[in-house]
């Protein structure tokens, strides 16, 4: 069967995000045997849809099934053969496991679990990675959840994107996403009935708990998804985030540096600093900012320039590896009265250091340099300070860099043989 979508632009981007996220925290390989845990409700419905569309994006994984039949109510028997005839629609392979001995009125949902996984592992093959539909909402509860069993602060973190073969690429995405694209696909699925009966922890945390607060507070789980990635960050436990931020942070009394001299884009842990400078900037600010930390980290990581404006009259100037917090005004630059100077790599590497080290550096943001006799990467000139200073340089035909950017051209390979005679412009 062929599956069109009515609503393209949503159904791709959505896509895009998805295979983005499998790639970024590498979750499995295009070539790689998944086996998918489908229980036939609209998460993994929609899981098995888009791991079967990766087609398009140059994945072929070998894909196949597994349906648990918990054997516990009626109809279970009719869910299994949708699953099946879905898997058939997709050409993917089916297979079903009949649970027995579980009691509907006896810890069923944790002696389901245990039987679900050891029939997961059963049925894996050497080679396949385990796929399962948890989501951001999934985890959003099961983290709420535990906040009220355990003191245990690892739970926080929330149900784990990678534990042993277990997978969950679902991860990046909401319940509402995932709903608003199975409703451009029309795709089937099944409504568990047993949703609703809230003697199930996770179903009355679901339905009586966030349903009541979640109108009023409509951000939550983009929130939840910031602090929980904080608490991973700093637990040592993030897939991405383990290591000590390549950044640095110089703190002045109406504005804050925040820099790196590594040229590996690497922005582990820069949204905490970016907090530890709004910190020092508001000691006296309320509310969350982390939606604008974000929109900070998104901005230096697709090479944005700002200014970006956030609260209490706090703006932020970015460049490569380089951002500027202040409730100053942008500074002016110009050129240095001394000569200019020659330098080599190793040499103009520890002249930044010296001039970051210095009092009110940031007031020469973001160092700035003329070049004579030779021209590196011309690219992504800032236009933001656009002084007269800048405007002359330009009339004058002369090459200027953001020294940081300099710094990363001149670090490859072909060009650390260069001297270069430099001129710094000041403020």
């Amino acid at each position: 069967m062929i599956y069109s979508s009515n609503n393209k632009n949503y159904s791709n981007r959505l896509m895009g995000h998805f295979v983005r996220f499998i790639e970024e925290y590498k979750l499995f390989s295009k070539t790689e045997p998944l086996l998918i845990a489908v229980s036939g409700g609209i998460d993994s419905i929609v899981l098995t849809f888009c791991l079967n569309e990766l087609k398009r994006y140059g994945y072929s994984n070998n894909l196949r099934v597994i349906h648990i039949n918990h054997n516990s109510r009626l109809g279970q028997d009719e869910e299994e053969k949708f699953v099946s005839d879905f898997c058939n629609s997709l050409e993917i392979e089916f297979n079903s496991v009949k649970l027995d001995e579980l009691d509907p009125n006896r810890n069923f949902e944790y002696k389901a679990r245990l039987k679900r996984y050891d029939a997961f592992y059963q049925l894996a093959k050497a080679d396949e990675k385990i796929v399962l539909a948890h989501h951001i909402d999934d985890s959003f509860e099961w983290s709420l959840l535990q906040s009220l069993r355990s003191s245990n602060i690892e739970g926080l973190v929330g149900i784990p994107l990678i534990n042993d073969r277990v997978i969950r690429p679902f991860m990046c995405l909401t319940k509402m996403q995932i709903r608003r694209f199975a409703d451009s696909y029309d795709l089937p699925f099944i409504t568990d009935p047993t949703n609703e009966e809230i003697k199930y922890e996770r179903n009355f945390i679901r339905n009586n708990v966030i349903e009541t607060f979640s109108g009023r507070y409509q951000k939550y789980l983009k929130h939840y998804v910031y602090r929980h990635n904080e608490i991973a960050r700093r637990l040592g436990v993030h897939l991405l985030n383990k290591n000590k931020s390549s950044f640095q942070i110089k703190r002045e009394s109406k504005s804050v540096l925040i820099y790196s001299l590594f040229s590996d884009r690497d922005f582990s842990g820069l949204d905490q600093l970016i907090m530890l400078g709004l910190q020092h900037l508001n000691p006296n600010s309320r509310g969350s900012v982390s939606e604008q930390i974000a929109k900070i980290v998104k901005a230096m990581s697709h090479n944005k320039f700002g200014p970006l404006t956030l609260t209490n009259g706090i703006k932020v100037y970015l460049d490569f590896n380089m951002l500027l917090m202040t409730k100053e005004d942008p500074p002016n630059l110009k050129k240095e009265l001394k000569e200019s100077k020659t330098f080599s790599y190793e040499e103009f590497t520890h002249e930044l250091k010296d001039r970051i080290s210095r009092e009110n550096v940031n007031l020469s943001f973001p160092f700035f340099v003329t070049i004579q006799g030779h021209r590196l990467d011309r690219r992504n000139f800032n236009t933001t300070f656009n002084t007269e200073c800048i405007s002359q340089l330009r009339s004058e035909g002369i090459n200027y860099y953001p020294s940081l950017k300099l710094l990363r051209e001149w670090s490859k390979k072909k060009n650390r043989h260069k001297v270069l005679r430099l001129n710094f412009l000041s403020h």
